[in-house]
């Protein structure tokens, strides 16, 4: 991921912030201010973000002998538990106007939500080649909320300009909240089962060891396989060779077959 676009998007994303918070304020729309707080969000999470991958770039050391790189999981993991809240209190502040409806200045809320889909569609140019990293997802999750936030406020604005049902506007934010709602759930989840040492769903371990029988006359027995992050998946196993075994080409071939970053075997030859 190139550093620079990274914080492009977030000084970007930090002076919309201030515009649509003040346009929400003054022109009295629920709408505007659901992607406003979501811009809120958006923000910490590029600090966040910008943060963990300065820590994941350290060289291993003494007391992390694997290095930084799960600053980055454990990023993306508080990312999404922010945008996970925010929704909490959308819907929350969503019910209250939809019982007592306001009025709001639609102009206004257009022109801002138009320039905002402007500033998010950059910021998911700007970072969609990277969403391995789990770090970038999170921040990339922010994104599409905001720019999802965009859509809904300016559709909510043509409805009020048009028919005057100003519950359109507490509709709308639910229906970000919504569709924010699922993005996060897999954010939060794949983090989780990072942070477990859960084995990567692309991994079958049935096929691994079909695999060290059939091309290296070997069983495998104390197989364990769990990813440091999205893209480096890591693997410890010892193997009962039947016959002599040529552990560096085992490692090479396992390497090369599975994706695995680095493999750590132990042979012992059986009858």
């Amino acid at each position: 991921m190139n550093g620079n676009n990274l914080n492009k998007v977030f000084f970007l994303t930090l002076i919309f912030f201030f515009i649509e918070l003040i346009g929400g304020l003054y022109c009295n729309s629920l709408a505007l201010l659901t992607d406003a707080a979501f811009m809120a969000t958006n923000v910490a999470g590029q600090l966040i973000a910008i943060f963990a991958k300065n820590i994941s770039n350290k060289a291993p050391d003494k007391t992390k002998t694997f290095g930084y790189e799960r600053a980055k999981v454990l990023a993306g993991l508080f990312n999404g538990m922010l945008v996970g809240f925010v929704l909490f209190y959308v819907f929350t502040k969503a019910y209250e106007r939809i019982m007592a409806p306001q009025p709001i200045e639609v102009e206004n809320v257009l022109y801002i939500a138009i320039l905002g889909l402007a500033v998010n569609g950059y910021g998911l140019y700007a970072l969609k080649s990277e969403l391995k990293d789990i770090n970038i997802r999170g921040s990339f999750l922010h994104l599409l909320t905001d720019t999802l936030g965009s859509l809904g406020v300016i559709i909510s604005s043509l409805v009020v300009a048009y028919t005057h049902f100003y519950q359109i506007d507490a509709l709308a934010s639910i229906a970000i909240g919504v569709l924010a709602a699922y993005p996060t759930y897999f954010l939060i989840k794949d983090s989780l089962h990072i942070l477990m040492e859960g084995a990567p769903p692309d991994i079958d371990l049935d096929e691994i060891k079909n695999f060290i029988y059939s091309d290296f006359n070997g069983k495998a027995k104390h197989m364990h396989i769990w990813a440091l992050t999205p893209d480096k998946t890591i693997m410890v196993v010892r193997i009962r060779t039947f016959g002599k075994a040529e552990v560096g080409s085992l490692k090479s071939a396992l390497k090369s077959r599975f994706g695995f970053c680095d493999v750590f075997l132990e042979t012992d030859e059986g009858n």
